[in-house]
């Protein structure tokens, strides 16, 4: 790869930022067209090049015709599905709302109160009852989760949002999950994480693993991802703050060829992953928590309910974390887990990637709909029994 068609990922990130504040101050190509010429080396970036002086709504709006075709297709919609409410379920598994603590008035929590303890919430209201599993209530992060699927349909690994515990602001699920990813990959295993190439880029390490995340990405994390050459992230829920940085970055990145051992390109993937919303894939609570957080939002603001009251604080901010700790959010997470244990797959035999042959070897075939469905179920099994927020997968 030649230096002109290089784009080192850091410099892209950097360069996103700057296309951003630039579109930003108007989304007429009138406004646009006032932006600062590119400097040199900028101005040989094809994908930053065209759209410099477009409109904003341009840069967000993605084509999935190009990287996630098989969106068009109702069996890998299904397949989608299945990852997504094992998400819903871990992260109901592991819910914890005491994000201001478990004392004081939570308005929206009214179903999460101790029975014994009326003064009381509850902090892991789904922690198993026996003796290695005890309920506690300190909050380690907010319910915002992630997991990794490798490119034949393995689960590989799932984090959760860390914020709380490590009291840091950077703690993310995808990031988090991302480093950990990390030090799996050159760990002999069945995981198909990115193609077998000569001379691979680092950044096709990551490059046929899909994240499933319960929160649009922000742009750590859409940072994190594009230097780690992810495919795709399927999200379960808008961040209004996020100002679509995922979909910008998609379509701001260079495409990374992908070489044989005498330099002929084979192909290329994306720059940065494909941003996903779960809509794309049929998941009906994608629509219900945005609404149940736009509901959220105007009762913070309207100023007659807060999220949280003590004798000496009180909480109105309109947070989307805060959101997620409601009876609100809890319920349709719920029902999206209870989706896991009901499907009954339509496409059960479906396989993708397509695989024409099918190789001999099965550790090589892509999983069908039905084993991936047979696989999510008994890693939710697993997790429930042996992992906390963030326990490792097969290690």
């Amino acid at each position: 790869m030649s230096d002109s068609d290089k784009l080192n990922r850091r410099d892209f990130i950097v360069t996103t930022a700057g296309a951003t504040s630039a579109l930003a101050a108007g989304t007429s190509i009138a406004a646009a067209d006032q932006a600062d010429p590119l400097d040199p080396g900028f101005d040989q970036q094809d994908p930053l090049k065209h759209y410099w002086t477009r409109p904003l709504g341009e840069i967000v709006h993605v084509d999935y015709s190009q990287d996630a075709k098989e969106l068009e297709r109702p069996e890998s919609q299904e397949r989608h599905r299945i990852y997504s409410y094992l998400l819903m379920k871990l992260i109901l598994r592991f819910w914890n709302g005491n994000k201001n603590g478990p004392t004081g008035s939570y308005p929206q929590r009214a179903r999460q109160i101790d029975p014994s303890a009326p003064n009381r919430y509850r902090g892991d209201l789904n922690e198993r009852d026996d003796r290695s599993h005890t309920s506690w209530d300190r909050y380690l992060g907010h319910n915002i989760a992630c997991v990794a699927v490798d490119g034949l349909g393995h689960i590989i690994d799932f984090d959760f949002n860390h914020n709380a515990f490590f009291r840091s602001s950077a703690e993310h699920a995808e990031a988090r999950l991302v480093r950990r990813l990390f030090s799996l990959t050159d760990i002999f295993d069945d995981w198909k994480t990115g193609p077998h190439v000569e001379a691979k880029p680092h950044a096709a390490l990551l490059s046929e693993v899909t994240l499933y995340t319960s929160l649009e990405s922000c742009a750590q994390c859409s940072g994190v991802m594009s230097l780690a050459g992810v495919k795709q992230i399927v999200y379960m829920q808008n961040d209004f703050t996020a100002y679509k940085i995922g979909n910008i970055m998609y379509n701001l990145a260079n495409r990374t060829p992908i070489k044989d051992k005498d330099g002929n390109v084979t192909g290329s993937f994306a720059g940065a992953p494909v941003p996903i919303p779960a809509s794309k894939v049929g998941i009906a609570e994608f629509d219900r928590l945005n609404q149940g957080n736009l509901g959220f939002i105007k009762t913070m603001n309207d100023g007659n309910e807060p999220f949280f009251r003590s004798a000496s604080f009180t909480d109105r901010d309109p947070s989307i974390t805060s959101f997620l700790c409601t009876d609100d959010a809890y319920d349709i997470f719920k029902a999206g887990a209870a989706n896991l244990d009901s499907l009954q797959p339509q496409f059960g035999g479906y396989r993708f990637p397509i695989q024409d042959p099918l190789p001999d070897d099965p550790a090589k075939r892509a999983l069908t709909n039905d084993e991936c469905l047979s696989e999510a179920r008994k890693f939710f099994e697993y997790v429930d029994i042996e992992g906390y927020r963030g326990s490792p997968h097969k290690l």
